[in-house]
């Protein structure tokens, strides 16, 4: 009536595979969370340049508008006045 699992042999290997399980099952949830923290930065870098550009495009549009202004002004400055 001897079960293996209650031998002093097989007690400790049986506790260091578990052990080993737990370990590999701990690095898997850390390397999946490491992930999503890349992820969520990556995201949010995203965000960060999608706004710049918006920005930037905003103040392409102005100078754009102004340089047409100014062009507009030129441009009358250089026409003789006729009467």
């Amino acid at each position: 009536m001897t079960d293996e699992t209650n031998t002093p042999a097989g007690k400790p290997n049986e506790q260091r595979a578990q052990a080993r399980r737990e370990q590999k099952q701990t690095g898997r949830a850390r390397r999946a969370d490491l992930l999503l923290d890349k992820q969520a930065k990556e995201r949010a870098r995203q965000a960060i340049l999608e706004d710049q550009q918006a920005q930037l495009q905003k103040r392409v549009t102005q100078l754009e508008a102004r340089l047409d202004a100014f062009g507009t002004r030129l441009e009358k400055l250089e026409r003789p006045n006729n009467p």
